[in-house]
């Protein structure tokens, strides 16, 4: 897979390129990041902070404002909305600033869903999009995967059975979570994966085991 960059480069004529930062923009950027910014995304950036799309509207790697999931992603940049005020979003480890997947994080249904495993992935979707290609991969998660995830949560599994797989991560992280806790395991980072976030009532309980992909979700008490 090509670098962001390139593939922004490769893709230019279809897209309408944000101008690139400063290099004084980009110092503040950093700042703003505890300085831990991949040398592929200062490239990036140097080049262009973002793109409008005809059909999806803009992109930005600097974020768009409005997103905030603490629980399941301290730290991360909002790079697309879509017109419901759900958002596709950057996954980014705080200790050391590294880009990880894309997901589409939605509260109507409200779940979490793995659109990419990595920027370059995503962007390449996004070109992927046409007019006469309507069954692209950002409407399928939007719809079809958040439909499927909101109805049966095929990914999420019982303490129980994550207490006792023979996966150590799983079952340590297994056991310091309550009764009406599961956990949804998303390091494979599968395109459509994901687990509903709003079934407790009457609160909302996500906890995130480190900065592994590795999920509790509160379940509601029946």
């Amino acid at each position: 897979m090509s670098a962001p960059k390139q593939i922004l480069e490769n893709h230019s004529h279809l897209i309408t390129l944000l101008p690139a930062l400063s290099k004084q923009e980009l110092s503040q950027f950093q700042r703003e990041s505890g300085g831990l910014v991949p040398h592929e995304i200062e490239e990036l950036l140097l080049y262009s902070a973002g793109f409008d799309h005809r059909l999806l509207g803009t992109v930005r790697f600097t974020g768009h404002e409005g997103f905030e999931f603490a629980e399941a992603f301290p730290r991360s940049i909002a790079l697309l909305p879509d017109d419901c005020g759900n958002f596709w979003v950057m996954d980014i480890n705080p200790q050391s600033g590294a880009w990880g997947s894309v997901f589409y994080v939605s509260h109507d249904p409200p779940v979490v869903v793995v659109q990419a495993p990595e920027l370059d992935t995503f962007l390449s979707q996004i070109f992927g999009i046409s007019h006469s290609n309507s069954k692209n991969a950002l409407n399928y998660v939007r719809k079809e995967a958040a439909t499927r995830i909101w109805k049966d949560d095929p990914w999420l599994i019982s303490l129980h059975d994550a207490q006792n797989l023979p996966d150590p991560l799983v079952s340590k992280f297994a056991k310091q979570l309550p009764e009406n806790f599961r956990i949804a395991d998303l390091r494979s980072r599968e395109f459509g994966s994901g687990f509903g976030w709003g079934r407790a009532d009457p609160k909302t309980d996500i906890r995130r085991n480190g900065y592994d992909l590795l999920f509790g979700v509160r379940q509601a008490l029946r």
